[in-house]
């Protein structure tokens, strides 16, 4: 590769949510101040995970990103978070919650199960800690506590 191409390999987000990438070629980290949008804008950081953006990356500077195979988009990362939330919330509901809908998302168990439902579905990798047959679970349990 010449000089002015450099590789950019995702490690994770930091703290505040912005992509931290590490340069193949140098090492160095950048983080993406645009928090992941199509069109990145790569900062130094001081080589610090969790460090400041500083300066831009040099605009003569021809970027790759290297693509990882297991890399969730960052919608279905939200998606997961909210139906754990979801699924927390039925544990809740049906123990300390004393089966008040308040605890639960949606205010009520049809469109609170019927939520976990459609994001469960929504996903082409399903979760490995909650099935579909545990939402329909948590259905029967919730629908006999009435």
């Amino acid at each position: 590769m010449g000089n002015n191409i450099r590789t950019m390999e995702l490690l994770g987000e930091d703290y505040w949510s912005r992509p931290v990438y590490k340069c193949i070629e140098t090492g160095n980290l950048y983080k993406d101040i645009t928090l992941g949008s199509e069109r990145p804008e790569l900062y130094s950081c001081g080589n610090d995970f969790e460090g400041e953006p500083d300066f831009p990356i040099k605009s003569e500077l021809e970027i790759h990103f290297k693509v990882t195979e297991k890399q969730t988009n960052r919608e279905d990362r939200f998606n997961y978070m909210l139906l754990d939330r979801l699924r927390m919330d039925c544990e809740y509901f049906l123990g300390n919650g004393n089966r008040n809908v308040k605890h639960l998302w949606a205010n009520n168990e049809k469109d609170h199960i019927g939520k976990m439902k459609d994001l469960y579905n929504s996903f082409d990798e399903k979760p490995e800690w909650l099935t579909y047959e545990q939402i329909l679970h948590y259905e029967k349990l919730i629908s006999n506590s009435k």
